[in-house]
């Protein structure tokens, strides 16, 4: 491959697990739906005595994104294009995949393979010396949301401690460092120090200084670093314990002020593991 070739590609390059595409030989055309909004279901029903009608859908319910991605596979042999394509193929369907694109390679998208169409092109019709193959990759999203790729880790205690955010809600993952004595209170609240939520722990459960606890807000999991299990020991007095960290309890804009965490227990320590996510 010509360095010309190689200069081509690499201005249209994606990445699936941070494996370059272009190292395939892989040229991207054009992308659909990586820069689109969300989509959200038209549910609506009429209400007696009302004009027009309500929604039915939740309010930040949408459905998953579909990027399909166009381009052309080219290779020195016919060979080579064909163990590159096998190559491709393997890459884009190993499950939940991660891709990102050139023109914005800190954020990725969470996706699955649902259709892979390779037409091969007449050599007559390719570059001279080259054997060519076109592609559509349709790559569906079921979590239509876009992240950071590197994940953000903000520190909090006794004083309230500003989560920067995206533009989309996150779900964190905290970890709480003892030593703690009599179980703690993690409150979220919003930019203006009104609470929104509380995850409160029983009085019985106990970290030594050498130990730590994993919050999971995703699997809704909860567990010491000895493998003891949390769950049974969150308190009814929780408002919305599992909460996500909303950019809408934030100021706007994307410098914040942001909502807020802290604990109620003076000498502990945690950290908010999460990834800042985009409409």
């Amino acid at each position: 491959m010509t360095a010309t070739d190689k200069a081509q590609i690499q201005a249209r390059g994606f990445w699936v697990n941070d494996f370059d595409m272009t190292r395939l030989g892989f040229l991207v055309l054009s992308v659909e739906e990586h820069r689109a909004g969300l989509t959200f279901p038209d549910r609506t029903t009429a209400l007696p005595g009302r004009v027009g009608t309500v929604a039915l859908a939740r309010e930040f319910e949408s459905t998953p994104r579909r990027l399909v991605i166009m381009g052309n596979q080219l290779a020195s042999s016919a060979a080579q294009l064909i163990e590159d394509v096998t190559a491709l193929k393997q890459r884009c369907q190993e499950g939940t995949v991660e891709i990102r694109f050139s023109d914005n390679a800190d954020r990725v998208y969470l996706c699955r393979a649902g259709k892979i169409v390779i037409t091969p092109v007449s050599p007559a019709l390719a570059r001279s010396g080259k054997a060519l193959h076109a592609i559509r990759l349709e790559m569906l999203a079921q979590d239509p949301l876009i992240y950071d790729r590197n994940g953000t880790v903000a520190g909090f205690s006794t004083a309230p401690a500003e989560m920067p955010l995206g533009t989309a809600p996150s779900l964190p993952t905290f970890r709480v460092h003892g030593p703690i004595t009599s179980g703690w209170t993690l409150t979220y609240s919003d930019f203006r120090g009104d609470v929104k939520a509380t995850q409160t722990l029983s009085s019985t459960v106990t970290l030594s200084s050498t130990q730590f606890a994993t919050l999971d807000h995703e699997l809704s999991n909860m567990a010491t670093s000895t493998g003891g299990d949390l769950v049974a020991a969150l308190s009814s007095t929780s408002d919305d314990p599992f909460f996500a960290l909303d950019p809408q309890d934030g100021a706007g804009g994307s410098t914040g002020p942001w909502p807020t965490v802290q604990t109620n227990v003076t000498g502990m320590t945690g950290d908010a593991i999460y990834k800042r996510a985009y409409l």
